[in-house]
């Protein structure tokens, strides 16, 4: 009715401006993708999309890994998620020593004793976030009938996971309801298809049960889906096929409100009946119409099922704030055991055709998808090409960071420069070795897209190597630098000495005393100076020694300036201390101290 569908639309504008109005607090839910069904627009929110890209930077993670929920409206997805989230930020905090830890195991199902409520949920609150009209630490969640998310959404706190011994960023996706009524199986299916692009892991969130139904709504997505890759796989070549036979990483049938747990069973034959029940609807030898099924086997590699009991009938109603004290026991109980599945068994970082996604290329690969789907309406074409585009994009960046990690490694070996000859030698190498690696990468296209692929790649390593070969160069031409302190300080002894001989060294023994020992001192640096200078006139020529020599002129007079300064501001207090800062800089200085005073003295 339209008073009905007046208020659905009041209710989804608030709860669409309370996630909004989190985005100004902190961490909060950022509306990464916007879908616009009047208009059958899909487009990437720049303003949210760059808030995240600045959480993954500070958390330094290279690898990320993304868990979303999809299913039909009015499921629970928010819910779910906000239980992800009280499970990790607890998680967190037990790993610096700051929450509340269980007493003892729970007892075991079938026991005729409670579950306990879990530490993680008791840790953070009586209440579970999301929850009310006000709450901004969670994803929003309402009872009630009327709908809460709109477009796709992702929590902006990245959580740290070691996956495999690598620092990956955990990110938790909530989006739209899909095959409600009111949108077409065209748009359903472009909600299916982005979740399942831009995720790790994917989570179905159903009623009930599995039913024919519910795989039969992935039909639409998986059919043009497949098309576009058994015609990308004929002309495909390099790579690994199997990443191209199944793209798509991991998908759970997550079954909200079963009824058919036995209250004597263990959880073990609980787990026993959500195998069975998953074989009897995903398994093809049991099916007459086993198309979307097999179709689901070979583009996903790893399918699992997971049944949870009903929550409790409190938490239905619109009037429910989130109480924890409300939810159901057993339902707890599961919810517990599946957190332990998608966070410690089933968790890997994202990746597109084999190639691994990182906190780089994340946004740009979210951009290339989001284009594919732009009017909400998904096609074989616009996928082949969302895809060539996503492995091209990630091919690249693999051989950029490739080679720069192995140039950084060759400077961090020789901080005095490389010959340029033996420079280009070592840059043709790394090459060589780019190239190799860039053959065994996924790219999804023909020959003539892979040799494209590479001839941008070649480009960008050009513009590269330009920037290595000058910071050698720099190197070269500053590889006396490292002797500044102490050539400084040799012509300041060698000044006093001088000053002396006019001044006092004619009538007083202690000034002859002086010249003495400040002459022992300065000779034998200008003489390890010199013996550093031959040796560089020897293996590069008189015109590199020259220019290593002005560098080094330049070096001691940016020094004088600095020490100068120092001494303008320096109070006669300060001086012991500053005297045992310079002896302590003088003995450790040397070659690896090249550009920079004293420790003491660069502060100042």
């Amino acid at each position: 009715p339209p008073r009905a569908s007046a208020r659905r639309g009041r209710i989804g504008r608030t709860c669409v401006a309370a996630m909004a109005a989190s985005e100004s607090s902190g961490y909060g839910a950022l509306q990464l993708v916007t879908l616009n069904m009047e208009e059958k627009k899909v487009e990437v929110n720049e303003d949210a999309l760059g808030r995240l890209e600045k959480k993954l930077k500070e958390v330094g993670a290279q690898k990320v890994a993304i868990i979303s929920v999809m299913g039909a409206f009015r499921t629970g997805k928010s819910f779910v998620l906000d239980l992800f989230l009280r499970h990790l930020r607890y998680e967190r905090k037990a790993e610096h020593g700051a929450a509340a830890r269980p007493s003892s195991a729970a007892p075991a199902r079938g026991s005729n004793e409670e579950f306990p409520l879990p530490a993680w949920i008791t840790d953070a609150g009586a209440t579970i976030e999301g929850g009310g009209n006000s709450a901004d630490d969670g994803f929003r969640y309402k009872g009630g009938m009327d709908h809460c998310t709109e477009g796709i959404w992702v929590w902006s706190e990245p959580f740290m996971r070691t996956v495999r011994g690598e620092s990956v960023a955990l990110l938790l996706m909530d989006t739209q309801g899909a095959w409600d009524g009111n949108m077409t199986k065209e748009q359903s299916a472009t909600i299916f298809g982005l979740t399942a692009l831009i995720s790790s892991k994917q989570i179905y969130n159903i009623n009930m049960q599995i039913q024919e139904d519910k795989v039969e709504n992935l039909a639409y997505f998986m059919r043009f889906a497949q098309a576009a890759l058994r015609k990308a796989l004929q002309a495909t070549k390099g790579g690994s096929k199997s990443d191209i036979e199944k793209p798509f990483q991991s998908l759970d049938f997550l079954v909200r409100d079963w009824a058919n747990f036995e209250d004597e069973w263990s959880i073990e034959q609980c787990r026993q009946q959500m195998a069975v029940h998953l074989d009897r609807h995903l398994n093809p030898e049991h099916l007459v119409e086993r198309g979307t099924v097999e179709g689901l086997r070979q583009m996903f590699a790893h399918i699992g099922c997971f049944c949870l009991p009903h929550p409790g009938l409190r938490i239905a109603r619109s009037a429910w704030t989130g109480r924890a004290s409300d939810l159901d026991r057993d339902f707890l109980r599961f919810v517990d055991e599946y957190m332990h599945d998608v966070f410690s068994q089933g968790l890997n970082p994202k990746t597109v055709l084999g190639s691994e996604l990182t906190t780089v290329s994340f946004p740009l690969v979210l951009r290339t998808f989001v284009e594919a789907f732009h009017h909400a309406t998904p096609s074989t074409m616009s996928f082949t090409q969302a895809m060539t585009a996503a492995t091209v994009l990630l091919a690249k960046e693999q051989a950029m960071v490739g080679y720069s990690r192995q140039m950084d490694d060759a400077a961090a070996k020789a901080p005095r420069g490389r010959e340029p000859s033996e420079f280009e030698a070592y840059h043709s190498d790394v090459v060589e070795q780019v190239r190799r690696g860039f053959t065994e990468v996924t790219i999804l296209g023909s020959d003539a897209t892979r040799a494209e692929a590479w001839a941008s790649i070649e480009n960008d390593l050009r513009m590269l190597q330009r920037r290595y070969a000058e910071d050698n160069l720099r190197r070269l031409e500053q590889v006396l630098n490292a002797f500044a302190n102490i050539t400084l300080l040799g012509i300041w002894l060698f000044l006093l000495d001088r000053a002396s001989d006019w001044t006092c060294d004619w009538w007083s023994e202690t000034c002859c005393s002086m010249s003495r020992v400040m002459c022992a001192a300065y000779v034998p640096i200008f003489v390890y100076v010199a013996y550093h200078v031959y040796r560089l006139v020897e293996a590069r020529g008189r015109l590199a020694a020259v220019s290593a020599s002005a560098e080094l002129w330049k070096e001691m007079l940016r020094l004088t300036g600095v020490y100068g300064d120092l001494l303008f501001a320096l109070r006669a207090s300060d001086l012991p201390a500053l005297a045992r800062r310079a002896a302590a800089c003088l003995l450790d200085g040397g070659p690896g101290r090249a550009h920079a005073p004293a420790p003491g003295l660069a502060g100042a």
